[in-house]
């Protein structure tokens, strides 16, 4: 199937997010480690804990975390096997599936020794997914058995779905067999009382192939059931988007397939599966319109886009065989050193007709060189601000119920005299009012990213509003012995009232997280031609240069702790940036490390 590769992507994406999700938050195994309590194998239990909640923050640390916990576990079977599991996925996760490989067999040992059949069924889960994205048939296959199997007597249906829909990637090579269609649809009706995003990937799967079959009308069932939960979920899948137009295409239907074609080219980052779809789609649309050149010319499209992606799975394949077999003689050098003589050689061939056909490649596409690259840096900020975005919500989101939850484990065990539960309370106190803010400018943010920023401007008093939200924030300030001065007069302003509100609650709100105890902000107002300009001024922090110079790009700012240790993610002034923008007005600042900052930004007023 042309997307079952982003399916496993996913799939190992929420493997690990799971895995996070179900450990205390780093600071309080942080300090629980620091304190040294506990045994030998109480410190290695927690040190994989660590290990699992770095895999998406800090893999650095999520591999010294991993190798200290199986120093202490050499004596637990079951504990060194969770030691090597980790150190598998450290390994699978930047992309070294032999070393993953060799981790994940030594933790099985110790499982099947220890008779630990719950991580057994995890570990078996991850080898299938390991063999399925290196495209290893019968690895893949071997492990998805197991893992069916172990899901079944755990009652696991989710696990036990995702393990037949890799089996059925292993096994069935041809869409357009019978077989093929009645596997995919007896484990999506098996699916269906999970709702979950496997079922709807499945229902996709079952829509491609009945296109694949010539059945367009049966195919629009299922791909419009995933479409609806996809969008719903805000997890949208462009490939069924794809399919849709290209059974509407099928039909005749011009409009449909012209409005799903567009709907899946607003990806971010339409990929080379989709657009082959895109392209065939645009083929018989063309044809139906009569228009011959432009039917010809998206074929040719579709031709030329398919052969760059089979060269590059060629040339990729033989990248991976190489790193596996240049790593497999180095740990049985002295056996296999002739053998691995034989497949350079024959690699060297094999690598010599592959650059052959990329130097014709390029020949052809040197007159795109310059479009190319240009994607490739935007795609590269995209990348960019996904990790930004992942890592806020993996780790910034989460922190403060961690942290309530690991303070609630610690009473229970009576593990926390009377003083440090109430210090715990109180930090947890402030890390959920900086939550809120951050889950506040998140969701206006992904918002604006899905649907656009579409202000709705009406006339208000600028002072009246800017009070609702400075006296809100009152008790904040209050609690650093803050003084908020807003001098902010009556003017009518013509903007969104509540984007205004967010600037003024973001700005304000920044500037009571960087200035120091006793300190002082003032909010006030300037009117300049048909503009009023806002300011507010702090008596904090204020920003070295370098801080300055990208304070505005989501992508490359690392916001720092406030003066009281508040968290920060930057996303707040990229907010503020887009709404000043979206309104018609400008955003500036100035500001000098030790002696504060003074934000600026200006909206329409009446004349």
């Amino acid at each position: 199937m042309h997307y079952k590769k982003s399916i496993v992507s996913i799939l190992f994406w929420c493997l690990c997010l799971t895995l996070t999700a179900q450990t205390s938050p780093i600071d309080s195994l942080e300090q629980i480690l620091a304190s040294g309590k506990g045994t030998q194998l109480e410190k290695a239990e927690l040190l994989i804990e660590l290990s699992h909640e770095y895999l998406l923050v800090d893999t650095a640390k999520c591999k010294t975390y991993a190798l200290e916990a199986l120093r202490l576990a050499r004596n637990n079977a079951s504990l060194e096997g969770s030691a090597y599991n980790a150190l598998g996925l450290f390994y699978q996760f930047i992309n070294e599936p032999y070393q993953a490989h060799v981790n994940y067999k030594n933790a099985e040992k110790l499982f099947l020794k220890h008779n630990d059949k719950e991580n057994l069924s995890h570990l078996y889960n991850n080898l299938m997914l390991l063999f399925f994205d290196i495209e290893d048939r019968e690895n893949s296959s071997y492990y998805a058995e197991k893992a069916q199997e172990m899901a079944a007597e755990q009652n696991d249906l989710a696990r036990e779905i995702t393990a037949q829909f890799i089996l059925g990637w292993s096994r069935i090579e041809n869409n357009k067999n019978p077989e093929a269609l009645e596997y995919f649809l007896d484990i999506y009706r098996k699916s269906i009382p999970l709702d979950t995003t496997i079922t709807y990937f499945l229902a996709t799967s079952c829509g491609e192939i009945l296109i694949q079959q010539n059945r367009p009308h049966e195919a629009l069932k299922y791909l419009h059931s995933a479409r609806e939960y996809f969008e719903a979920s805000g997890r949208i899948m462009f490939e069924t988007y794809g399919y849709l137009a290209e059974a509407y295409a099928m039909i005749n239907l011009v409009d449909s397939a012209e409005y799903y074609m567009k709907k899946a080219q607003e990806s971010p980052r339409v990929t080379d599966d989709t657009k082959l779809i895109l392209y065939r789609s645009r083929a018989v649309i063309d044809s139906i319109k009569g228009d011959s050149w432009g039917a010809l010319a998206s074929f040719k499209l579709y031709h030329q886009l398919s052969d760059s992606v089979a060269n590059a799975g060629k040339t990729a394949e033989i990248g991976r065989m190489r790193n596996w077999y240049e790593l497999e003689q180095k740990d049985n050098e002295n056996q296999l050193l002739q053998k691995e003589h034989r497949k350079q050689r024959r690699l060297i061939w094999i690598l010599a007709g592959s650059l052959v056909i990329i130097f014709a490649l390029l020949a052809m596409a040197i007159s795109f060189y310059r479009k190319t690259i240009e994607k490739n840096i935007e795609l590269q900020k995209l990348h960019t601000v996904k990790d930004k975005l992942f890592s806020v919500v993996a780790h910034d989101l989460r922190s403060p119920i961690g942290a309530l939850m690991s303070m609630l484990k610690l009473a229970n065990r009576n593990m926390l005299d009377v003083e440090t539960q109430s210090q715990l309370l109180k930090d947890i106190s402030n890390r959920v009012d900086d939550t809120y803010g951050l889950l506040d400018n998140l969701l206006r943010w992904a918002k604006s990213q899905m649907q656009g920023i579409i202000p709705a401007p009406a006339y208000f008093d600028s002072r009246d509003e800017s009070l609702l939200v400075t006296n809100t924030l009152q008790i904040i300030s209050d609690a650093k012995k803050i003084t908020i001065d807003n001098r902010i007069g009556n003017h009518q302003v013509y903007a969104d009232r509540d984007m205004y509100a967010v600037l003024v609650r973001n700005l304000t709100a920044n500037a009571i997280k960087y200035t120091f105890a006793k300190g002082e902000i003032t909010l006030d107002s300037e009117v300049s031609g048909n503009m009023l300009v806002i300011s507010v001024k702090d008596t904090g922090t204020g920003m070295p240069q370098e801080v300055q110079d990208k304070l505005f790009s989501l992508s490359e700012t690392k916001s720092k702790r406030g003066t009281n240790n508040e968290s920060g993610t930057g996303l707040g002034l990229v907010l503020c940036a887009d709404f000043v923008q979206a309104n018609g007005g400008k955003i500036w600042f100035k500001s000098k490390q030790g002696e504060g900052s003074t934000f600026y930004f200006s909206i329409p007023v009446k004349k």
